[in-house]
């Protein structure tokens, strides 16, 4: 099956991954090799993690892959493979540096034919969202060859989630995309020894994940909330309540301006713009307070957006420093661990109803899954989530959506809007 959707003219981006065991290694190197040796002079990659997992494992492969089939017109080097037709495979290192290349821009200059991220689970999404762009790039007119993506994993719920295995199984996943579920059971070369380790995973995640190829299974020990309890906040039916307004307001270097409108807890995303100037933001704001009769005391704004819109409208608004004070500064390390935690209980008791778009849903889906705690190995530690850099770094992008919805609980906080810290004078 797999074969098919590689070797057709629709199918670009290629997903192949589910349990331990299914052959996904095997898979991508015997299709390089046969792309190498039969398509002379392309140019294809092999990307993972990291430079040191690509050559312990999949060169690894690659070699019994080989030998198998008595294959030898190639060398390995530091770069990768040479193929004595004038094919290569560069091995191309994924890590995600957020400081010295958060946009993947060595990738820029690069042309493939086409090419193959092994443990994609491991991989940001913008190294995938930058490679689709270089991919066809090299032969593929004169060949009349369609560029192709391989992608092979375990299950995980990140942008592989949200982008592939969802869509699958709601039958809305289409071309140009493909999934192909592989479990252990598919393989009949393994040794039955193997299938027993894996059976005899204590961890029940784990083995969820390896033996039965499980998308669902909540593994996350770290995690606030449940996979269920996110799902149920888009047909939950929250009470009416006090109306307020919470909004990231794009500035600091962020791609969107959000805006959450609540009724008691439930919030509908009701600005949803690209990063907008000051007085786009100041006039989109200041009308959705007055249409919707929303005091700028029940309004709450990240500070690190708001200083420059302090003239008119949106002087007197509350201020959200995401490092400041808790409330309750003996349980939690600040404000934003308060609200996030604040927002986990909602969501778990499932009293959270969200208004949004399809598209606003899975980005939230996705956002609301690095509600996770931090340093919870130290039992003297306050209560943290994970740093925003590292949610970027799992999300492949700024948690706008998130944001809005932890800035919402503070209100929900006893006595939170009634601290001076927090008011714009």
């Amino acid at each position: 099956m797999a074969y098919n959707y590689l070797r057709d003219d629709k199918h670009k981006f290629i997903l192949y991954g589910g349990a331990a065991g299914g052959g996904k290694t095997w898979l991508g190197c015997e299709w390089l090799m046969q792309c190498g040796h039969h398509l002379p002079n392309t140019r294809w990659f092999i990307g993972r993690n990291n430079l040191k997992d690509s050559r312990n494992s999949v060169l690894v492969t690659w070699l019994k892959v080989a030998k198998l089939h008595n294959f030898t017109s190639y060398k390995i080097d530091n770069d990768g493979i040479k193929f004595n037709d004038g094919s290569e495979i560069l091995l191309i290192d994924l890590t995600y540096y957020p400081y010295k290349d958060p946009l993947y821009e060595r990738f820029g200059s690069l042309e493939f034919t086409g090419g193959w991220i092994e443990e994609a689970g491991e991989v940001n999404f913008k190294a995938f969202d930058v490679l689709k762009s270089r991919i066809g790039r090299h032969m593929n007119t004169e060949l009349k060859l369609t560029p192709k993506m391989l992608i092979t994993c375990n299950p995980k719920k990140n942008w592989l989630y949200t982008s592939f295995y969802q869509l699958y199984i709601r039958n809305q996943l289409n071309a140009p995309y493909a999934y192909i579920s592989a479990l252990v059971t598919d393989n009949p070369y393994l040794d039955d020894s193997y299938r027993q380790e894996l059976a005899e995973i204590k961890e029940k995640s784990i083995r969820e994940r390896l033996l039965f190829g499980n998308w669902d299974y909540d593994d996350n020990p770290n995690a606030l909330v449940t996979f269920d309890a996110i799902l149920d906040c888009f047909t939950n039916t929250a009470k009416s309540g006090a109306r307020k307004i919470s909004a990231d307001l794009a500035m600091q270097g962020r791609d969107k301006f959000v805006a959450g409108l609540w009724n008691g807890l439930c919030v509908t995303i009701a600005i949803d713009k690209p990063k907008s100037n000051g007085k786009e933001i100041e006039t989109d704001l200041a009308a959705l307070m007055k249409n919707h009769q929303v005091g700028r005391s029940m309004t709450v704004a990240d500070s690190d957006g708001l200083g420059a819109y302090l003239e008119s409208y949106l002087r007197g608004i509350k201020e959200f420093h995401n490092g400041g004070r808790a409330v309750n500064s003996n349980v939690y390390a600040n404000i934003k661990a308060e609200c996030a935690y604040k927002l986990a209980e909602i969501i778990t008791n499932r009293q959270l109803q969200i208004v949004c778009t399809e598209n606003q849903k899975q980005c939230i889906i996705e956002e609301l899954g690095l509600l996770q705690a931090d340093n919870i190995d130290r039992d003297t530690s306050k209560k943290n989530i994970i740093s925003k850099e590292k949610m970027k770094e799992i999300a492949g992008r700024s948690p706008d959506y998130l944001d809005v919805l932890i800035m919402g609980m503070f209100f929900e906080l006893p006595q939170a809007g009634l601290i001076q810290d927090y008011t714009i004078l």
